[in-house]
């Protein structure tokens, strides 16, 4: 992974402040990451189901709307 000096020193510090090792760090917040995405598209398939639709019929008609979250 390539890191511009303000990317891994913006790391270094985060990981410090929280006592882990850079790559430690790197580890766990790539996974909250992908472990939130995947929480947040299954919650929006359900929310599909609970129309009748598919995700994407949802998406594609437009039906989302700050109010259905």
């Amino acid at each position: 992974m390539d890191l511009n000096p303000g990317e891994r020193d913006a790391i270094a510090a985060d990981a410090f402040a929280l006592g882990l090792s850079p790559d430690e760090y790197i580890h766990r917040t790539a996974a909250e990451r992908a472990l939130a995405w995947q929480r947040e598209r299954e919650a929006f398939q359900a929310l599909a189901r609970r129309r009748g639709q598919t995700a994407e019929e949802l998406v594609r008609r437009g039906g989302l709307t700050d109010g259905n979250l």
